[in-house]
């Protein structure tokens, strides 16, 4: 019985080898590991008691969340006894043991891990370069996005600021006032302008504002200009949040200050209503004309900021060292370089006058222009001209310029023309005593000799600004008498030597 029972073993046991043998047996279950849509590969076998599909989840989560980084890092192996692990920088994927070798057709654990290895490497690329692409495309949008955002508060704030500006135009004459005890500080005129001023300033300020947001937050959705982002910040913020510290350090003073400047203020503001009032023949000082009101009163108010500056500015702020302290100085040796040609002047006036270098009633020549000195101030000559008019030279101009002294009376000269025939000597003796007829100390020359005839100078000194016409007349008078009557264009010049 037993020998009969073999060959039917032996039997059973060939048909289960070539059953286990045929290729198109049904293949054992498998879990695929998958990225995004994309199957990496499949594990089939159990390890440390994790099935198939858990092992499977497990592997599917890690490599997500490695592709969801901003870098890739290094796929690995590490073989060990107990299996191979895959590792992508300090994150572990998966441990595969030869059992995962064997069912997946792999020649030995080693291979099929590197094998595994590359298609994770593979499918991590795609992955993270699909992410890439997502994310320009998404930056790309936020950027049109905020773009619009951004022009489109631009467009707003203009608006505001245009709206604004129109209200102050209409309104602003009638509700921008500042007064104490009914003196008005500052005219609505001069705080309307400052206010569309500030009102403009502000408007760029907020366009920019909104411009320098919409770039950090485009610099800040790219990597490659990720970087820039703290650069442009600590370049705009950082010196606004040190200028914001000192402001709030220094707050106390800067009240001290407001409250000096309101005085100072005031103090000016009365003073020119006052003086405008004796402009105005208001008000009657015996010392100040009405007509010396108006610049007495920039004099005077441009006297009380400047003092206020030098000398106030260092008792409010506990520093002669202090900007304001340092700004009344400086405005001070500007006004002191500004009035330099003044000064010269003066100086050179009072060595005029305390040196009596010259003497009201005097005539003078400066520059071509004759005239007769009516008076003589630190700034300045007056002189009476042939025409009834008052010329005045100030002494700066006399550095420059040479001034001849005439003494009590004028010497004017008078050039004609006579023909080349007429002897010379008799022409000159006409012309003398055509000279001593209107003046006196008369003199002739010959001055030159051109085609048409001979040129020839009258000089005389006369009693007054008046005898040029004399003088003329007589040089006219006496050529006529004596046949020798000048060429047409003659007398050629009356300016006065």
């Amino acid at each position: 019985m037993a020998r009969a029972a073999q060959p039917l073993l032996v039997v059973l046991l060939a048909v289960f080898a070539l059953g286990a043998a045929d290729p198109e047996a049904p293949a054992l279950p498998s879990s695929p590991v998958r990225l995004g849509d994309d199957t990496v590969f499949s594990l089939a076998a159990e390890h440390h008691g994790k099935s198939p599909g858990a092992r499977a989840t497990q592997t599917s989560q890690a490599l997500e969340q490695l592709a969801r980084g901003r870098e890739l890092p290094e796929v690995r192996v590490e073989l060990s006894a107990g299996g191979a692990l895959i590792a992508a920088g300090t994150t572990p994927i998966i441990e595969l043991s030869a059992e995962d070798a064997r069912l997946a057709g792999d020649a030995n654990l080693e291979s099929h891990a590197t094998k595994t290895a590359g298609a994770i490497r593979r499918a991590l690329e795609a992955e993270h370069k699909r992410g890439q692409i997502a994310g320009t495309v998404f930056s790309f949008s936020l950027l049109v996005f905020f773009a619009l955002i951004a022009f489109y508060l631009i467009k707003k704030v203009a608006s505001i600021g245009d709206r604004s500006r129109e209200w102050l135009e209409e309104h602003g004459d009638r509700v921008l006032t500042v007064s104490v005890k009914n003196i008005e500080l500052v005219r609505p005129a001069v705080l309307k302008s400052s206010a569309l001023i500030v009102l403009s300033l502000l408007k760029l300020v907020g366009q920019f504002g909104i411009f320098y947001a919409w770039l950090v937050i485009v610099l800040s959705l790219f990597e490659s200009t990720r970087g820039y982002t703290e650069r442009l910040t600590g370049f705009v913020l950082t010196p606004l949040s040190l200028l914001l510290g000192r402001a709030v350090s220094a707050l106390p003073l800067l009240v001290v200050a407001g409250f000096a400047a309101l005085a100072v203020l005031t103090l000016v503001r009365f003073v020119g209503l006052f003086l405008a009032s004796v402009a105005r023949r208001e008000t009657f000082i015996s010392w100040l004309p009405a007509d010396l009101a108006a610049p007495a009163s920039v004099l005077v108010r441009g006297a009380i900021v400047l003092s206020a500056l030098v000398f106030a500015a260092p008792i409010v702020t506990g520093s002669s060292d202090s900007s304001l302290g340092r700004s009344g100085t400086i405005l001070l040796i500007a006004l002191g370089l500004a009035a330099t040609p003044l000064f010269a002047s003066a100086v050179l006036g009072a060595c005029i006058l305390f040196g009596r270098r010259l003497a009201v009633g005097e005539y003078v020549e400066v520059r071509g222009r004759l005239g007769r000195i009516s008076s003589i101030n630190l700034l300045e000559l007056r002189l009476d001209t042939a025409n009834q008019t008052e010329h005045r030279v100030p002494h700066l101009l006399l550095f420059t310029s040479a001034l001849e002294r005439l003494g009590n009376a004028p010497r004017f000269s008078v050039e004609v023309l006579v023909p080349a025939h007429a002897a010379p000597a008799r022409v000159l003796d006409v012309l003398t005593r055509a000279g001593e007829l209107s003046g006196r100390n008369a003199a002739a020359e010959l001055i030159g000799v051109e085609p048409a005839g001979a040129r020839y100078r009258v000089t005389a000194t006369c009693s007054s600004l008046n005898g040029r016409s004399p003088l003329f007349v007589s040089v006219l008078e006496a050529l006529t008498d004596a046949g020798l009557g000048s060429l047409p264009g003659g007398p050629a010049s009356l300016e006065p030597r």
